[in-house]
């Protein structure tokens, strides 16, 4: 072989080798970007799906003086928050002040009422719900729930429920 045939080889194989390198460097980055865009996508549809809040009450419903009458406790379920028809249960427990009347309430069959709406970072949902009481389950209960990053608070029409958790809401953290 010549020493130009030698050097037109050694061009072609450095033209291969260049263009092979390039189209190796173009792929990678062609994944990666994939890579990336896809879970930014998975990402957000998980941030989407994982739409459950979780938490507890703990409050101090006062009487019309203003003076403690019942501490509310409990655990509290808002699931699917971002779908059309988010799930509420809580179970409240209440007790005077000096320990007596103990007794719960269990709230669920949460029925929404148009669209939540987003106020000042707030979630607010409005619907019904049905609350167990001693004469039994009261159902289609107006109710309102508010809900940021860490507080969520419980309104409860106190017609239909005989004032039984006064005319104020129920308040709480959020854990989850």
């Amino acid at each position: 072989m010549d020493h130009d045939m030698k050097f037109n080889i050694l061009r072609i194989s450095k033209n291969q080798s260049t263009l092979i390198v390039s189209t190796t460097i173009f792929l990678t980055l062609l994944l990666a970007t994939t890579v990336v865009l896809t879970n930014n996508f998975d990402t957000s549809y998980a941030q989407q799906q994982n739409t459950t809040k979780t938490g507890t009450f703990n409050y101090t419903q006062t009487d019309a003086s203003g003076n403690p009458d019942w501490i509310n406790t409990g655990n509290w379920s808002l699931a699917g928050i971002d779908s059309e028809s988010p799930t509420f249960e809580a179970v409240i427990s209440m007790v005077k002040p000096n320990g007596s009347a103990a007794h719960e309430h269990e709230v669920s069959d949460l029925a929404v009422s148009g669209q939540p709406s987003n106020e000042n970072g707030s979630i607010i949902i409005e619907g019904t719900t049905t609350i167990t009481m001693r004469e039994g389950p009261v159902t289609e209960e107006p109710t309102i729930i508010t809900l940021n990053e860490t507080t969520i608070s419980v309104y409860f029409d106190p017609e239909k429920i005989d004032d039984h958790f006064g005319n104020q809401s129920i308040t709480g953290s959020v854990i989850q």
